[in-house]
């Protein structure tokens, strides 16, 4: 499998409307890291980086120890052809870290990389793991980035979980975990959200949605009044522009 597999998914509902992702609705909507993101930029700049090849670098690792992680738990073998030598040793390390976690858990793995779509909420999304922790059911995410987790990623939790229950009646998640995998020191960092934090975050989300479609159909106003603007002045212009105005006397 090769990392286009895991790239330019849509997500669609019955009735053919395509809709956005949970990622892109919290991001459209928060934004909350745009500040954190524009303040990494200066300083790669200023250390003579390119910060758009160092960010395509690392989702590349991203994707790639995504790919390790999909390959080894459901047995197959992993296409590195796209990737860099560089990206396959980051990769290596971090798949490395997973290995480790899954070990010392007997995490078992139920099913990956599950894409969803929630006709109620009109959103797509994917979740990167679904599976078992002893008895408790749980919702996995994999992260390779440095630092985090913040709290986006949390809302993101609590969406995948609300959609997953809602795709599954019978299921029911006892809490979430973002993993992180060091792409340097092959070690690992669990951060669990409990079930009633996941159910805080579900609440804001379904807040999140509304504040989406509201801004969406908002855009959509904005644009339709200027249509009608064009027109009206257009319609103006056809008019003479001035009338022949004459006083008669009786």
């Amino acid at each position: 499998m090769s990392k286009t597999k895991l790239h330019g998914l849509k997500y669609i509902l019955a009735d053919g409307t395509r809709v956005a992702s949970v990622t892109t609705m919290i991001n459209d909507t928060l934004g909350w890291n745009k500040q954190v993101l524009i303040n990494w930029a200066k300083r790669q700049t200023m250390e003579g980086n390119d910060a758009d090849a160092v960010m395509r670098d690392a989702a590349d690792i991203g994707t790639l120890t995504h790919l390790l992680i999909q390959g080894h738990q459901q047995g197959f073998d992993v296409d590195t052809k796209d990737f860099t030598r560089n990206q396959e040793k980051a990769a290596l390390k971090a798949f490395a870290a997973y290995l480790e976690w899954t070990s010392k858990t007997k995490y078992k793995s139920y099913a990956a990389e599950v894409s969803l779509v929630n006709e109620e909420l009109k959103v797509g999304g994917t979740i990167d793991n679904i599976g078992k922790v002893g008895d408790d059911l749980v919702v996995v995410d994999w992260k390779t980035t440095k630092y985090g987790p913040y709290k986006e990623h949390k809302l993101q939790l609590g969406a995948y979980t609300y959609m997953y229950e809602a795709a599954q009646p019978k299921a029911k998640i006892a809490y979430a975990l973002i993993l992180r995998f060091g792409k340097e020191d092959s070690k690992f960092h669990v951060h669990t959200i409990k079930r009633e934090k996941l159910d805080i975050c579900i609440e804001a989300f379904k807040k999140i949605v509304e504040l989406y479609y509201m801004k969406s159909a908002l855009i959509h106003l904005r644009t339709a009044l200027r249509n009608i603007k064009t027109i009206v002045c257009r319609y103006m212009q056809t008019l003479p522009i001035a009338f022949d105005v004459s006083t008669h006397g009786d």
